[in-house]
């Protein structure tokens, strides 16, 4: 009996401390998902604040006087893409690109993977993209928050202990960084994990497990804990569109979704002739840029400001306010000459200020729809046109405004646009970037 006993109490023993070491190695690998995705929602909210306050300052002196764009938009651009030109070349426009081409480089590829993730891009995306919004670019901070914290999830797989730094998969890193920085920038954890399966994990989708859902839960429960609970745009009480509304918003949804993807392909042709310019061509290309966005501003006024985040929520309360076609056309344009200008900035947030705009445009003459379902289905179209990711574009925009009634509209939005948009062009925008960062490495990029 006492042998029995001896022998039970040694294999309960033995299976404490199997499940000790187990639980031990489990910690080495999800604490550096915790930290990043700690570090990323601090990032995140102090990014955030300062990009509110640099749009507000732009509206401040645009109230003051309107002309003084003239010659604030132009230095701002130029100022925003000297801090790339002399300071990191690797942050240059939205940063997803250079995240998607981190992910397709080999990971031993250090000195590749250091040019697009290094810890400088995080001082020079932050200074960048606020001067240029402070002094009146068209812009957004989503992009580059997904390449800052990729930057810090990959700076912290770098100084991680050597003697655990075998325990995590540097592409897993990346992968998670990006999805985190999605998360926290819009307040939306599911699509952070659609994004990352669908637009990120093209070529590793094996690389989506627990850690990265540990990384982007932390990093949108630590924003919200600082920030409280918010929606990046205003709740509205949206009804589904319903069967004969449904087949009314597949030509919007269409037509959206091919004018996203022209303006994609239009950002693709210029910024690849662009990279083949001389400095002082460049530096000539960014002040005329700055001038159109200027005379975009002196004749659309303040809806052609900043990130476009403003702007949504009007729509959203009052969808037939400003509902023009200039001023969609404004924002698509402003959008489109600040970053062909080289700046630091993105174009996830512009694209759905776009996309708002046009689908109140289509709300004036379009019957038996929601107008605020209009809104909701241009912003799905026009990014799912531009990013061509439609089930993250329509996830994005239902977490956003708590539309969860219109679901079907937007998926359905979402879905006509991406066929439209692949018409235009076949590969995404992102996609089409990040394979120019690999072909001027020498990397070769994998078949899409």
């Amino acid at each position: 009996m006492n042998f029995i006993n001896a022998l039970a109490d040694r294999l309960l023993r033995s299976r404490l401390f199997t499940i000790w070491q187990e639980a031990g190695s489990l910690s080495y690998r999800l604490a550096p998902y915790w930290i990043g995705g700690a570090l990323t929602a601090l990032m995140a909210v102090f990014y955030y604040r300062i990009f509110v306050w640099s749009e507000e300052f732009a509206r401040h002196w645009a109230g003051q006087n309107r002309y003084l764009s003239i010659a604030l938009i132009p230095i701002g651009m130029l100022l925003s893409w000297l801090l790339v030109h002399f300071f990191s070349p690797g942050a240059s426009g939205s940063g997803i690109p250079q995240l998607i081409a981190s992910l397709k480089a080999p990971p031993g590829n250090h000195a590749f993977l250091s040019r697009m993730l290094n810890p400088l891009i995080i001082p020079v995306k932050l200074l960048g993209s606020c001067v240029c919004v402070a002094l009146g670019g068209v812009s957004g901070r989503e992009g580059p928050m997904l390449q800052i914290s990729g930057s810090i999830f990959y700076s912290i797989q770098r100084v991680w202990p050597s003697r655990h730094r075998s325990l995590i998969d540097l592409r897993s890193m990346i992968l998670a960084g990006g999805a985190a920085g999605l998360a926290a920038a819009f307040n939306t954890p599911l699509g952070g994990i659609i994004f990352a399966i669908e637009e990120l994990a093209k070529v590793h989708l094996s690389q989506v497990r627990t850690y990265i859902f540990h990384a982007v839960v932390l990093a949108g429960l630590l924003a919200q804990g600082i920030l409280g609970h918010y929606l990046y745009l205003d709740s509205i009480h949206a009804s589904d569109a319903g069967a004969s509304g449904m087949l009314r918003v597949i030509p919007v949804a269409l037509v959206i979704g091919a004018m996203g993807g022209l303006f994609a392909k239009g950002l693709v042709l210029v910024t690849g002739w662009r990279t083949k310019l001389s400095f002082g061509k460049k530096f000539g290309m960014t002040i005329f840029c700055g001038l159109i966005v200027a005379g975009l501003f002196l004749w659309l006024g303040d809806t052609n400001l900043g990130s476009g985040r403003e702007l949504i929520r009007d729509f959203l309360r009052s969808p037939h306010e400003n509902a023009t076609f200039s001023v969609a056309a404004g924002r698509i344009f402003g959008n489109y000459f600040t970053y062909i200008g080289g700046v630091v900035g993105g174009i996830f947030a512009p694209s759905l200020a776009s996309g708002a705009a046009l689908g109140a445009y289509a709300a004036n003459f379009l019957t038996g729809v929601d107008p605020q379902v209009l809104v909701l289905v241009g912003m799905t179209a026009f990014l799912t046109g531009v990013t061509q990711t439609p089930f993250t574009s329509a996830i994005l925009v239902l977490e956003m405004t708590a539309g969860h009634n219109a679901i079907f509209t937007l998926l359905l939005a979402s879905v006509c646009a991406q066929g439209a948009a692949y018409l235009v062009d076949p590969i995404s925008f992102y996609e089409h970037i990040s394979d120019r960062f690999l072909k001027e490495a020498g990397i070769d990029a994998p078949g899409h």
